[in-house]
């Protein structure tokens, strides 16, 4: 039985031209960049830096920003937190009871790299002038993981508000998907995965303003990120982005990254969202929370969602559920636990068929537990 994969939110179905670009690299030329003069080293080093370029240029940024490489959203974010805490050694630029205002529809991975840091977080539920009210920072969320709503217009709103804030937006669910253009939305960072968008693991990374990121401590020290180190270890430091890029890069990785900055288009996976949001609205006990973008949140009557999702995982379908490393938000909404449908570009209308059918035999299956 063909698995129906609707995890997509979680990890997207990798793109093949992604995955043979990463082993193409370790095939082929399997050599780490900035560390030789030879000319495979040269090769690694000029395509890491051609994929920065396509990322700015993805999200319509000028030559004042940069990118830094990292494992993804999560990290990227720590880098942050941690680097802009001022301390003794020269890096950071604000102090430990800074307010810094997260939004409540945030993932996990935007309020606690905050809330381990700085004594002053707010997760505000309104994002109204009192909440903002002398932020130093503010996260937000770029697109929900739980209703797929796109809050474009609403980062926008608050950069007005807020002209003073360090912004940032995590887009762990936006970029690869939806179109950004820093300019306008006048984020000082945007944090993203790869793999949301069909690249290989352990590969995203920081767009950030380059005066910002010169302003960051590292979050880890070593290899590459030194230009010299005396004989007491005392180190003079590289330039951005390396200095915040230490030890060895996920190369294979950013070479499948390039891979997925050529696909545009998340139009069928839309088309194919609302078609089973259509359906499931037709079921009896079946209650949809959410449906927007590539997400589609729903409960069912008397049902925990992980009996719900048991029971699509015991017929070839693959969802979410749980709190969805959210659990402010749902709390918030007073929603609780959910199940989280999530399409892509390889999904197809037997995939939602396949779906809603399985969604329609749980609650007679759990007459029999």
């Amino acid at each position: 039985m063909k698995e129906v994969y609707l995890d997509n939110a979680a990890t997207m179905t990798k793109i093949v031209r992604a995955v043979q670009a990463e082993s193409d690299f370790y095939k082929q030329i399997n050599a780490n960049p900035l560390r030789g003069l030879y000319k495979k080293s040269v090769q690694a080093e000029t395509e890491v830096d051609e994929v920065r370029k396509l990322l700015l240029k993805l999200v319509k940024a000028d030559n004042s920003y940069t990118v830094i490489f990292s494992r993804g959203t999560t990290e990227s974010i720590n880098l942050v937190a941690n680097g802009l805490s001022k301390g003794s050694d020269g890096f950071g630029i604000i102090s430990k009871t800074a307010k810094i205002v997260v939004d409540i529809e945030s993932h996990h991975s935007n309020i606690l790299p905050w809330k381990q840091r700085y004594k002053d977080v707010t997760l505000a539920k309104n994002l109204d002038a009192k909440e903002l009210f002398a932020a130093d920072v503010v996260s937000l969320t770029g697109v929900s993981n739980v209703t797929g709503e796109n809050f474009t217009k609403r980062i926008k709103k608050v950069r007005k508000m807020c002209p003073q804030a360090i912004l940032g937006v995590d887009a762990a669910q936006m970029l690869g998907h939806t179109a950004i253009n820093l300019k306008e939305l006048g984020a000082d960072f945007v944090a993203f995965s790869g793999h949301k968008f069909g690249a290989p693991m352990g590969i995203g990374g920081l767009i950030i303003k380059k005066e910002l990121a010169e302003k960051l401590r590292p979050l880890n020290f070593g290899g590459e990120m030194v230009d010299a180190v005396s004989i007491e270890g005392n180190p003079t430091y590289s330039e951005i982005p390396y200095r915040l890029e230490a030890g060895t890069l996920s190369v294979g990785a950013i070479f499948g990254l390039k891979e997925t900055l050529k696909i545009k288009s998340d139009a069928n996976a839309e088309k194919l969202r609302k078609q089973a949001t259509v359906e499931l609205k037709k079921l009896k006990d079946v209650k949809v929370l959410a449906s927007n973008g590539l997400i589609l949140t729903f409960q069912i009557k008397e049902v925990h969602p992980h009996d719900v999702a048991q029971i699509l995982a015991d017929e070839g379908v693959s969802v979410r559920a749980g709190w969805l490393c959210a659990e402010p938000f749902l709390r918030f909404k007073e929603w609780g636990p959910v199940v989280r449908a999530s399409f892509s570009t390889f999904n197809t209308s037997e995939d939602v068929k396949r779906f809603v059918s399985a969604v329609s035999s749980v609650r007679k299956k759990m007459k029999y537990v």
